[in-house]
């Protein structure tokens, strides 16, 4: 079975990430999405992130990070989380399918998808400025 394939976007500012919950669920997720077949990651990102939080991305700061991939939550089998850094305008709000947009803190480990503890753990320094993860974002 392929992993399912979603964007996301990393917004990390000191130990806290930008992510949402979907409906009810208990976990935290990155914001982004599914990635549709013919779709390039970056163009899902950015229908994703204008769907389901209302924010625009600058298209020239959009910038690969990595890919991530990681038991996907509730439903069997991997997701493939491909990653990206971007400076964006908006107010995060919940829209869609994303029942809260939030910053939390990446330590709260129980907190958050299986998939998005992988990339805390071996991607994300907790040390590091909003910048060592991501370009500075509009808020």
């Amino acid at each position: 079975m392929s992993p399912l394939r979603c964007a996301c976007l990393i917004d990390q500012r000191g130990s806290s990430l930008l992510l949402v919950r979907v409906r009810r669920n208990e976990h935290w997720y990155l914001p982004g999405g599914k990635i549709e077949s013919g779709e390039s990651a970056e163009s899902a990102l950015r229908r994703e992130l204008a769907e389901e939080l209302g924010i625009v991305l600058e298209p020239e700061s959009i910038r690969y990070l990595y890919t991530v991939v990681g038991p996907a939550y509730d439903v069997p089998g991997d997701v493939e989380l491909v990653c990206f850094a971007a400076r964006w305008s908006g107010e995060p709000r919940a829209l869609g399918e994303v029942s809260e947009a939030r910053w939390i803190d990446r330590r709260d480990t129980a907190t958050l998808a299986p998939a998005v503890q992988i990339l805390c753990a071996k991607y994300l320094d907790v040390s590091a400025s909003a910048s060592a993860a991501a370009p500075p974002s509009s808020p």
